[in-house]
């Protein structure tokens, strides 16, 4: 993986161009994932429970946590925090709670099964692309990605697969705990989600990636 010190900053204003648009797809993504009623992503579900059990709006109780989780991630390995780490931190709580005002009064409310999961398995793709998006763009990973990877290093563990899914399964726990918004959709994303980011980064943001290096 290359080093910030090795490219130029032409590169790397592509790249946080690219990180910052992953960003705003991954949130509109997990914005469907809650329009479908079938659940979201592991930490989005634990994070709109406990904000909705505070009586907080997601935004700002995201922001807080993510700003706790950064703190510790900068004094554990600092490396892992680039620009990237800054737009998902700041932005994904705020753009959920727009995207989910503009759904709300433009799209009808699933009436069917069968339309949930539609509206589930689009959400699924668009929130996929955008977490590859931003993953492939290489510029600093969120603080709640940054987890795993610190437990590895302090605990000196190389099995990364496992620390991830006990990660997923403490904030699904945690959702259910405190009535956040679980479903069938978050087991998907936290054990599922893999093959749909090795299509996207293979088939489509490989290549795009390949344009944004080209000094």
């Amino acid at each position: 993986m290359p080093t910030v010190s090795k490219r130029s900053y032409r590169e790397i204003g592509r790249r946080s161009i690219m990180s910052l648009i992953g960003v705003l797809i991954f949130a509109l993504g997990a914005t469907i994932l809650l329009a479908s009623n079938l659940g979201m992503d592991p930490y989005s579900a634990m994070n709109l429970g406990v904000s909705q059990l505070l009586g907080w709006q997601l935004g700002p109780y995201q922001l807080l946590l993510n700003l706790g989780i950064l703190i510790v991630v900068f004094f554990v390995d600092r490396h892992l925090i680039g620009i990237g780490t800054i737009f998902n931190m700041a932005l994904v709580g705020y753009e959920i709670q727009f995207f989910n005002l503009i759904l709300l009064k433009n799209l009808p409310t699933p009436n069917s099964l069968w339309l949930q999961i539609l509206l589930a398995f689009l959400g699924l793709l668009v929130f996929t692309f955008g977490l590859t998006m931003y993953l492939v763009a290489d510029v600093g990973i969120s603080p709640y990605d940054a987890i795993t990877p610190m437990i590895l290093k302090v605990s000196h563990c190389k099995n990364y697969r496992l620390i991830r899914i006990i990660q997923d399964v403490t904030a699904m726990m945690i959702a259910v705990l405190v009535h956040g918004h679980f479903g069938l959709v978050t087991i998907i994303v936290a054990f599922g989600s893999g093959p749909f980011i090795i299509f996207w980064e293979r088939h489509v943001l490989g290549q795009l990636l390949k344009r944004i290096t080209v000094a």
